[in-house]
């Protein structure tokens, strides 16, 4: 009866507080001190024990959903709680990235065979060039000495070779008549023969030395860049020496450096957009033409080659840049990537919940990874479920139920 009273006692200060707020405005703390001062001990012994056991119970509730978890469930027969998600197709559109760098599409080494000196070499490395354009002159004054050298020496040969011809005729017909020897015929028969080896090999002097007189001006055989200049004026060149190196330039390649793990997502044939910031308001497309399977051991990349058109020679060998390549899988199967574990290290699996609520490992083939959503090449079905959340503490066979999503966040 006597704790009734006092309950009665604080009800009735909280009203006489309640039906002047104006004091209560007006005093502020001040009135809330002479209220609470009216309680008595045992009003502020009833408030604290209220006060714990509604903290106990928080306490409590909060502990019992944390350990809430798959081995107490099991060890209690119940379902371990779980959220699923069922497989569906979607389209996935993946873009890997990498930066690098322009290269020349195609370099040709210019080789020549001239055994001269050069003259002129008006271009240099980095020049834009034309077909056509002059590269290298050489000194071309011994080249047509040789020439008119080996005219002369065909000419003889030629006045030579009618001397013998007439003479072996002669003793041809003397020794018919038996008024000549076998000797002199043979010795001038032996005489025309060496005289028709040199005019074959004046012959051939003659023309290798106005083949090279045709050379003495290199030219450019094609649209491009000057990437290397190996000779200068005044030096002597050699047959079979490189003088020059060019690069062809109407489509250029973009070596970009594609992090390992993409290696089994780039493809031959795929879309990819290019950017350079010398251009920053453009975007060049282009195809992946070639992928090259060696990773680098330091950066742990491989290099994807991007063939792009450049009619207006913008991009130049060395130019730095960003490619990004475009794959599409159109109407794939696809499960959180969360879903997909590895537990025994060999194959990746999901834990799939079937008609009876029962978990169970399947083992999957990944496909592209896209926004935190994998595609599955092989081992699912659409709309089959599969553990997103809870998967990492489940067993074979686990009963399951799901559960909100708010209790796992």
């Amino acid at each position: 009866m006597e704790t009734k009273t006092e309950i009665a006692d604080i009800m009735e200060t909280k009203t006489e507080v309640a039906d002047k707020p104006s004091d209560i405005g007006s005093l502020g703390t001040s009135s809330f001190r002479t209220a609470t001062s009216k309680m008595k001990p045992s009003h502020w012994v009833i408030f604290i024990v209220i006060s714990v056991l509604l903290g106990f119970l928080v306490l409590y509730t909060i502990l019992h959903v944390i350990n809430t978890t798959t081995s107490k469930a099991r060890a209690a027969h119940a379902p371990s709680p779980v959220e699923t998600v069922p497989a569906r197709r979607q389209t996935l559109e993946e873009v890997i990235g990498g930066s690098g760098a322009v290269e020349q599409a195609e370099t040709v080494n210019l080789i020549t065979q001239l055994n001269a000196q050069v003259l002129e070499v008006p271009v240099k490395i980095g020049d834009l060039i034309k077909k056509g354009d002059l590269l290298v002159r050489w000194d071309d004054r011994l080249i047509k000495a040789t020439v008119q050298a080996n005219r002369e020496y065909v000419e003889a040969d030629n006045i030579k070779i009618r001397n013998e011809t007439r003479q072996v005729e002669r003793y041809s017909t003397l020794q018919n008549k038996n008024m000549g020897t076998a000797v002199d015929l043979e010795k001038y028969e032996m005489a025309l023969a060496d005289a028709k080896i040199d005019l074959a090999k004046s012959t051939v002097s003659l023309q290798q030395a106005e083949i090279d007189l045709e050379h003495v001006k290199q030219t450019s055989p094609l649209d491009g860049i000057v990437l290397e200049r190996l000779v200068n004026p005044n030096e002597f060149t050699k047959p079979g020496q490189v003088i020059m190196k060019l690069g062809t330039l109407n489509t250029v390649l973009m070596a970009a450096k594609i992090t390992e793990e993409k290696m089994h997502s780039v493809q031959l044939g795929l879309p990819a957009e290019t950017s350079f910031p010398a251009f920053p308001s453009e975007i060049f497309k282009g195809t992946v033409v070639k992928i090259d399977p060696n990773i680098d051991p330091t950066t742990r990349t491989f290099t994807t080659y991007v063939k792009i058109e450049n009619p207006d020679f913008r991009l130049k060998p060395g130019l730095s840049g960003f490619a990004r390549i475009r794959r599409t899988a159109k109407d794939v199967l696809a499960v959180p990537s969360i879903a997909i574990m590895n537990p025994s290290g060999e194959q990746d699996s999901v834990f799939v919940v079937d008609g009876t609520n029962h978990a169970n490992l399947r083992k999957v083939h990944p496909g592209i990874v896209v926004d935190a959503m994998t595609e599955i090449t092989n081992g699912l079905k659409e709309g089959e479920k599969v553990v997103t959340v809870g998967q990492f503490y489940l067993k074979e066979n686990d009963k399951v139920h799901t559960t909100s999503r708010s209790i796992f966040k």
